[in-house]
């Protein structure tokens, strides 16, 4: 091993419950069990040498260690791979992430989708790396054409996957791909239901009066987390859910002239306390699609893409047609 591949074992070492001896520098960070949390320690243990969205495009340790030691300029585009581009061929799946997210917190659905023929992506928002060098926070739409004009390259068909406050960015990249002529196959979205607009602007007015920590609290990485990356956290997260209720309700109050042609997945979790006991409220996603359909987990809770990965990667096989539709 080189000197820099030995510092990152030793780091990675108590992340993974396991002796530096054990690491190899062909390992991988995720397929040892670490964690989108633990990558976030990893980070700020490292002190900030990687970003996270470094580490999601590097997890081996050789190779992470190898941009330590070279620093190739950073990629530009905001689709990060996460399945091995070998695993590609057959269509795309495009994580786009939940308030204040990463494109590591699909890892375990890439895992869980490999030997599918889907090449995986998801999406790093600006801003939202804890070491501050993503640059500044971006509007819904800007992103959404970012993104969009990135995944109109990508092998067809295309499945957006977006999560909890990430649903609003599906549905609006889902309309620009529509619009550019290279229409989704379907958008699933997780752990969300559309609501009514009233109730969207209470709970924006009741986000944007927390406090930084009462939006962390709970958060398993917020102990390690500076003052400076903690704040950076809390606006991510605010920023993200403030610009989900303003696109929803602007679609709420004044609907799209025309419907998606893409069909909505709708998934959620029974156990999930954001939406249980109100799964028929599914058919609301019909003000932006044609047909809607619903997928209800029996558990996994809100988080159910790091709880139920092969669940949800049957969902997506299905929803890119390699599997019949049950």
């Amino acid at each position: 091993m080189t000197p820099t591949e030995r510092r990152l074992a030793a780091v990675w070492a108590p992340l993974l419950g396991v002796d530096a001896d054990a690491i190899g520098r062909h390992d991988h960070f995720f397929d040892r069990g670490g964690s989108s949390l633990q990558a976030v320690t990893m980070v700020l243990r490292l002190g900030k040498e990687v970003s996270l969205s470094e580490v999601t495009r590097h997890p081996v340790l050789a190779d992470l260690a190898a941009l330590i030691d070279q620093r190739p300029a950073p990629t530009t585009g905001l689709l990060h791979a996460l399945s091995d581009p070998g695993e590609g061929g057959r269509g795309t799946l495009v994580g786009l992430p939940p308030a204040g997210g990463h494109a590591v917190n699909f890892r375990p659905l890439a895992t869980a989708l490999r030997g599918s023929g889907l090449a995986v992506h998801a999406v790093e928002l600006p801003g939202h790396d804890p070491d501050g060098g993503d640059g500044a926070l971006a509007g819904l739409d800007e992103v959404a054409d970012r993104v969009a004009a990135e995944v109109a390259d990508r092998a067809a068909p295309v499945v957006l996957w977006g999560h909890s406050a990430g649903a609003a960015m599906a549905v609006a990249v889902a309309r620009r791909l529509e619009d550019r002529g290279t229409p989704a196959r379907r958008v699933v979205i997780g752990a969300q239901l559309l609501g009514d607009a009233d109730a969207r602007r209470r709970d924006a007015a009741e986000l944007a009066a927390r406090s930084d920590a009462d939006l962390l609290a709970g958060n398993a990485v917020q102990p390690h987390l500076d003052p400076r990356s903690a704040a950076r956290a809390a606006a991510a997260f605010r920023h993200d859910c403030l610009a989900a209720h303003a696109y929803l309700v602007g679609a709420l109050e004044d609907p799209p002239a025309v419907r998606l042609a893409t069909p909505i997945s709708v998934v959620l979790a029974a156990d999930d306390p954001s939406t249980a006991g109100r799964e028929a409220s599914h058919r609301d996603w019909a003000l932006f699609a044609r047909h809607v359909e619903l997928h209800v987990l029996d558990d996994g809770g809100h988080h159910f893409l790091r709880t139920r990965p092969a669940a949800a990667a049957g969902i997506v096989r299905t929803a890119a047609d390699l599997v019949p539709a049950s």
